[in-house]
């Protein structure tokens, strides 16, 4: 039961039945004639994977975007025999049930910097084999090459955010602290991470004033920063040391890092942020590195194929999502 305390100065709706429809963070007092009134709120409950669609193509090194667990893209990455064993220009949509093969992007690659929704995404740079600086545009339906980056490199997986009018690409294997903000048009470099590290999870809601990133190698760290439009600044470390791993949530506020891989092996770990300290969560199923994770929010993101070995990876077409529900909970006054 959550202690809620302090509340000097704030209005309570008090009401005679929960909300229909309330919102996170929401709080109200349920008060009936000839009972006891009882404070309730509306938050995140405690997250669980589950597993979803299998891709179609098996690859690593792959990127995308997305909405949530049931609405993402997936481009490009490493392929396993019989297709190519290489770079790949596929492209897959997930409906939360199933992956379909959509229009490819223009240059195969993998390890793009990626971001954006479904209707409105964006990937960056890359490996092909040698460092990329291509932007490719995606507006629904099909793909078009825009202004490169200012660098060429890879090793985002998921250290970018934002959107097709403004984002931020994070630091690559080649310039492991530089950043670049994209406008919508162009990119511009901006300030470096404190951290020289690649391979990063990421996440963040407004890409000018709030992103994060957190962990990455070489060689391997618990490290986290955070972005606030203007430098990055150190903040508490994961537990556990890793790279290769997956970053979900909408703030800087409310993340979860997952999987990846540590001098053990692959991780099946998941950590919760909750703005100021890592908590260890929910496992995964399998675990591993190189994939792609999506997430529309807190509650809600995908960990996409990937290699499922440490030392000797083989790729594989998994899919598992991850819910986290909000639900009504009493609130204790005292």
């Amino acid at each position: 039961m959550t202690t809620y305390k302090s509340l000097k100065g704030q209005s309570i709706q008090v009401l005679t039945a929960d909300p229909p429809a309330p919102v996170e963070g929401q709080v109200w007092v349920v008060a009936s004639p000839g009972t006891a009134s009882v404070m309730k709120g509306y938050s995140l409950r405690p997250g669980t994977w589950a597993s979803g669609g299998n891709v179609n193509i098996a690859r690593s090194l792959l990127s995308g975007f997305g909405a949530s667990n049931s609405n993402s893209i997936i481009t490009g990455g490493s392929a396993s025999p019989p297709n190519g064993g290489a770079d790949t220009d596929h492209v897959e949509s997930y409906n939360g049930t199933a992956w379909s093969e959509i229009a490819e992007i223009n240059t195969a690659g993998n390890n793009h910097g990626s971001f954006g929704t479904t209707t409105a995404g964006l990937i960056c740079g890359g490996l092909r084999p040698g460092n990329i600086a291509l932007t490719e545009i995606w507006n629904g339906a099909s793909w078009t090459e825009v202004a490169d980056l200012n660098t060429a490199r890879n090793g985002f997986l998921t250290s970018c955010n934002g959107t097709t009018a403004a984002g931020l690409a994070g630091p690559g294997a080649s310039n492991t602290n530089l950043v670049e903000s994209w406008n919508g048009a162009s990119w511009t470099e901006i300030a470096e991470t404190n951290s020289s590290l690649y391979l990063r999870g990421g996440t963040g809601n407004a890409p000018a004033t709030s992103t994060m990133l957190f962990g990455g190698g070489y060689p391997r760290s618990a490290n986290t920063e955070i972005w606030n439009g203007s430098s990055w600044t150190e903040v508490n470390n994961l537990n556990t040391i890793r790279a290769d791993l997956g970053g979900g949530g909408d703030s800087v506020s409310s993340a979860i890092g997952f999987g990846g891989r540590s001098g053990d092996g692959v991780q099946v770990l998941t950590e919760a942020w909750n703005g100021t300290s890592w908590t260890e969560v929910a496992d995964q199923a399998n675990g591993g590195g190189f994939y792609f994770a999506d997430s529309g929010g807190s509650g809600s993101a995908l960990k996409i194929a990937g290699a499922n070995d440490a030392n000797n990876p083989a790729h594989t077409n998994l899919t598992e999502e991850w819910t986290q529900a909000l639900a009504t909970v009493s609130i204790d006054i005292d």
